[in-house]
């Protein structure tokens, strides 16, 4: 690997980085994702990343990402370097019309009965046609339960209980 120097400024503003990784050995060119102080241009985000080229004679921003705070900006740069941990989440959903539906969630190829592990939570949330009746109370009672939910799984759910409610002519809660 051929010993290239990073940029030191980025942008036609010529903003200063602060902080950078290179990702790749190879010689030509040297490529970096940075994280650049854009002053105090935008009053919601302060920093970018971007990805630089590096020639000996050259330096070409192949793209960014502006308008953050400081800590987006080094998860940007982690996630654009490829450092961010990642895991392979796995939920098996056994089933029975007779009985609850049972789930066995498993992370990074281990059983975590929990659903959680170092960097990882699991939410499992089972909306079951076949349990009872669609009826009005049937419909509240799921829409009540969406509150443990993320806004946009809760949105989903609702939308699916809706659904099913409009399907059967329940009423809405």
């Amino acid at each position: 690997m051929k010993a290239v120097q990073p940029p030191t400024h980025v942008g036609e503003e010529g903003w200063p980085v602060m902080s950078y990784l290179r990702l790749e050995a190879g010689d030509v060119p040297a490529e970096f994702v940075v994280i650049a102080d854009c002053g105090e241009q935008s009053p919601w985000g302060r920093y970018a990343t971007v990805r630089v080229a590096v020639w000996s004679n050259e330096i070409r921003e192949l793209y960014g990402d502006y308008d953050m705070s400081f800590a987006q900006a080094q998860h940007s740069l982690l996630e654009r370097a490829g450092l961010l941990p990642r895991s392979v989440v796995e939920v098996v959903t056994v089933r029975d019309p007779d009985r609850r539906n049972d789930y066995r969630i498993f992370i990074d190829g281990k059983a975590r009965p929990d659903g959680t592990s170092p960097l990882v939570r699991v939410v499992t949330h089972d909306i079951d046609l076949g349990a009872s009746d669609i009826t009005q109370a049937w419909a509240t009672g799921e829409l009540d339960r969406t509150a443990t939910l993320s806004p946009a799984a809760a949105a989903y759910a609702r939308d699916v209980i809706a659904a099913y409610a409009d399907d059967h002519a329940v009423d809405g809660p």
